[in-house]
C-alpha cells in the first residue's frame, strides 16, 4: 500500500472545516443565490441535525417572528462548525406564521448576531461556536426558501460532504498504518521472535485491508447519483466509522512507545480517528437510516420547481442589521 504525503497531522481539523464549508455552504449558495460567493468561501454552516442527518450535530433553535414582509429572527444555534474568518452563516430556522423550516443567510458582523463562545473540539484545529441571534431583521433576499423545497439539493450536498470526510478519514488511517509499518522496518524484529513477527504481520495486513475497503466503498459511492448516492454515502459512512478507529488503533498499538505520547502524530491520529463516528453522523444513526430505507419506512423528498432569490453575502451583511427596540420573544427562546 503506497504511503501518501505525511504532512501535518494537526491540520485535519482545518481540513474538515474547509470541506464542510465548501460542501454544505458553497454549492448550496451557488444554487440558491448565484454570485453570492465571489471569492474564497467565507460562509459558515448551521444546518439542523435532521437536515444534515447527524453530519454536523448542530442544534438549532431559531425562530422567525412577525409578518411575512417583516420577519425578525430570534434564537441560537449550538455546536456550529465555523470558519475563522466567516462573514455570514447559512442557518436553518422555523417560520412561526406557517411552521415551515426555512434556510437563511445571516451576517455575523452585526450586534444582533454574536458568537458567544468558541471552543476546540476533538479534532485539532476545529472550532465550535454558540451563535446567538437577537431581534435580527431578516431582509427578503436573506430568505433562501424552505428546507423541504430544497431538500434534494441539501441531500446531495450532505452526501458529497460525508463522502469527502470519509475519504479524509480513510487517508488518515492509511497514513497511520504506513507509519507503523515504516517504524517496524527501522527497528526490525530479532530472528528469534518469529511469533512476534507473524502477529505483527497479521495485524498490519488486517488493518491495511480495512483501509483499502474504506477507499473502495467511498469510490463506489461517489459514482452513484440520485437517491443511490445518498444510500451509498450512508453505507460508506457506517463502514468508515467502524474501520478507521480500529485500523488507527491497531497502528497505534503496533507503533507503541512514543506513539502513545501527546504531540506525536500517531497519538494525534488516534484521537482524531476515535472522533470519526461522530464526525460522519453517528454510527447508530446511520445504521438506523439504512434499516429504515431498506424497509421502505422513509424516502428522500424531491426538489420542487421554483426560483430562489439571487443576492450576495455582501448585501446580507449590509442590509441584515436588526431593528433596535424589539421586545424579547416570550416562550421557548432563551
Amino acid at each position: 500500500m503506497p504511503a501518501p504525503d505525511q504532512g501535518d497531522g494537526t491540520a485535519m481539523g482545518a481540513a474538515v472545516l474547509e470541506m464542510v464549508a465548501q460542501g454544505l455552504s458553497g454549492p448550496v449558495l451557488d444554487r440558491l443565490a448565484p454570485g453570492s460567493l465571489p471569492g474564497p468561501y467565507r460562509v459558515s454552516t448551521a444546518l439542523g441535525d435532521t437536515t444534515t442527518h447527524g453530519l454536523l450535530g448542530t442544534r438549532c433553535d431559531l425562530e422567525l417572528h412577525g409578518r411575512p414582509d417583516r420577519l425578525t429572527a430570534w434564537g441560537h444555534a449550538d455546536h456550529v462548525l465555523g470558519l475563522p474568518d466567516a462573514g455570514a452563516v447559512l442557518v436553518e430556522g422555523i417560520r412561526r406564521y406557517d411552521g415551515r423550516r426555512v434556510l437563511l443567510l445571516l451576517p455575523l458582523d452585526t450586534p444582533h448576531t454574536q458568537v458567544r463562545e468558541q471552543r476546540l473540539g476533538a479534532l485539532a484545529g476545529a472550532r465550535y461556536g454558540h451563535l446567538e441571534v437577537t431581534a435580527l431583521a431578516v431582509p427578503g433576499h436573506a430568505l433562501l426558501g424552505t428546507v423541504q423545497r430544497h431538500a434534494s439539493l441539501l441531500h446531495d450536498a450532505v452526501a458529497a460532504t460525508r463522502l469527502g470526510l470519509a475519504r479524509l478519514l480513510s487517508d488518515l488511517a492509511q497514513q497511520s498504518v504506513c507509519g507503523a509499518l515504516a517504524h517496524a522496518q527501522r527497528r526490525p524484529f530479532q530472528d528469534g521472535v518469529l511469533a512476534g513477527r507473524q502477529a505483527f504481520g497479521h495485524a498490519v495486513a488486517e488493518a491495511a485491508a480495512a483501509v483499502r475497503m474504506c477507499h473502495a466503498v467511498t469510490r463506489r459511492a461517489a459514482t452513484a447519483s440520485g437517491p443511490a448516492r445518498w444510500d451509498r454515502a450512508v453505507r460508506a459512512g457506517v463502514f468508515v466509522a467502524r474501520a478507521v478507529p480500529q485500523s488507527v488503533g491497531t497502528a497505534c498499538r503496533l507503533f507503541g512507545g512514543q506513539g502513545f505520547m501527546d504531540g506525536h502524530p500517531m497519538a494525534a491520529a488516534y484521537r482524531e480517528a476515535v472522533f470519526a463516528p461522530v464526525l460522519l453522523g453517528g454510527q447508530q444513526r446511520l445504521v438506523d437510516s439504512m434499516r429504515q430505507r431498506l424497509a421502505g419506512e422513509t424516502s428522500l423528498p424531491t426538489l420542487t420547481d421554483g426560483q430562489a432569490p439571487a443576492q450576495t453575502v455582501r448585501q446580507a451583511q449590509a442590509q441584515g442589521v436588526g431593528r433596535p427596540g424589539q421586545h424579547p420573544v416570550p416562550g421557548s427562546m432563551r
